[in-house]
This record gives structure tokens, sequence and C-alpha cells, in this order.
């Protein structure tokens, strides 16, 4: 069976020496790949690997850490018109976005950059990818007073248990990752959630599965190891991991199997 890696970042610099060998490796193991732009640059690269590579496809947005730079949200948007109107874009979703209080970026810019692109992913019918990183009770606010229609992915979650269960009530699937190879309140999480309401990612390059080092290159042939966690804390097969995971990401990306 086939993995779907629903986060990864191959534009970052860590792949360029090896980025289309890596790309050639991976269609034997795997059936599809986002490759999540964190902003308009990012975003033209992961549709360059798209158009050249049938299991790929990719998101646009700007992330959280990235709202002090020169974006333009009217630049977002009018990408998005443009790109929407070719039947065989394999743009999927608008992220990654959404709050990230561990450093200090400006909470209100960031609340004002995720709330615009809430906007856009309801105009133009997509799911949204979230970052939720130490500011899950701001995300939940903000998602209650703006609804997303397509609903999304809760990237990386590493929240409370009690708190992924409103987020998964809201129609949100939880975005399963390396960490779950390392921390009990993640395992946590995953043997509260249905199996249904899973899906796996690398968040590659970084955040590398056991037994990797936390600090080693992460990519998208590791997602194995997070199968196998989850396998275990579910207490099914790895087959039934797998098929599930894929199956959701077909589901909340819109993808056709």
């Amino acid at each position: 069976m086939l993995y779907f890696d629903t986060h990864a970042h191959y534009d970052w610099e860590e792949f360029d020496e090896d980025r289309n060998k890596l790309f050639d490796k991976f269609k034997e193991k795997l059936c599809g790949i986002v490759n999540i732009g964190i902003n308009l640059e990012s975003a033209k690269k992961a549709k360059e690997y798209s158009n050249k590579y049938q299991y790929m496809y990719y998101s646009l947005g700007i992330h959280p850490m990235e709202v002090e730079k020169e974006n333009s949200l009217m630049q977002i948007e009018k990408t998005f018109e443009n790109e929407l109107k070719n039947k065989n874009s394999k743009l999927v979703a608008i992220g990654e976005t959404g709050l990230d209080y561990h450093f200090s970026y400006p909470v209100d810019l960031q609340k004002k950059y995720f709330i615009e692109q809430i906007r856009l992913a309801n105009k133009y019918d997509l799911p949204i990818i979230i970052h939720s990183r130490e500011s899950q009770e701001d995300i939940e606010k903000i998602l209650k007073e703006n609804s997303v229609k397509k609903k999304g992915i809760m990237h990386c979650y590493s929240g409370t248990p009690e708190m992924s269960k409103r987020f998964i009530e809201m129609g949100f699937y939880i975005g399963v990752g390396g960490p779950v190879t390392r921390y009990k309140d993640v395992q946590e999480t995953v043997k509260n959630t249905p199996i249904n309401k899973i899906v796996i990612e690398t968040d590659s390059p970084v955040l590398p599965p056991e037994p990797f080092e936390k600090h080693s290159r992460n990519n998208s042939l590791y997602l194995k190891y997070i199968v196998k966690k989850i396998s275990e804390i579910k207490e099914i097969s790895e087959e039934e991991v797998i098929n599930y995971t894929t199956q959701n990401a077909y589901k909340i990306y819109g993808i056709k199997n």
C-alpha cells in the first residue's frame, strides 16, 4: 500500500542537493504529497513540482511566521483566482496559516492574516491547513467566529487531547507526524481520535520520527515509522492505518482516488 504525506516543504534549501533523487524514490512508496506554500515564492516552487510529478499537489498561504515580510493578501487572492481557472490545477488547499505563539511575531497581525485566509478558503471552496503552536484556544475562538466550509487539517497537532476533540467536532482532521513517536500527549490524542479523522504528515525537512535524531533531516520515506506508532496505539494493522489515512487525505483535499 502507498502512503499519502499531507504536509511537506520540499522547496526548502535542505533538499537542494538531492531533491530530484528523492522525488524519484517517492514514486515507489507514495501515492500523494502536498507541498505546503508558506508564501508566494514557496508556493510557486511547489506548483512546479506538482506539474512535474503526478503524485504531487500543493497549497498556497502565508505562514504566521511570515506575516511581517512583504506579503500581499490581494496578490494571494489574485493567484488563487487565476490558478483555479485551470481545470487541471493541483492547488488543493489554502495554508499554511494560523497562529504561532512560541515566538514573538505580532499576534494581531497573525490573527488578521489567519482570518483573511479563512475568507479566501471559503471564497474558493478549499480546505485550510492550520498551524496552531501554543495557540489552540485562540485558534478555536477564531474558527467558531469564522466557520470554514470545507474544514481542513490541524497540522502537527500538539494541543491537549480534550482540545483535539473540539476541533474534530468542528469537522477538522488531526495531522499526525514524527512527534507521535516521542511525546505521550500526542500519543494520547491519537488514542482518543477516530482513525477516520487522522491524516499522516512529515513536515519535512523538520520533525523526524524516532529512531532519527530530533534535528536530522526528515523526508516522506519516514512515514512508515509514524504509521507503525499509530498502529500500536490504535491496535489495528499498519495496512489499516495506511488505508484510512490515505482515504482521509483524498477526502479532505478533494482528490479523486
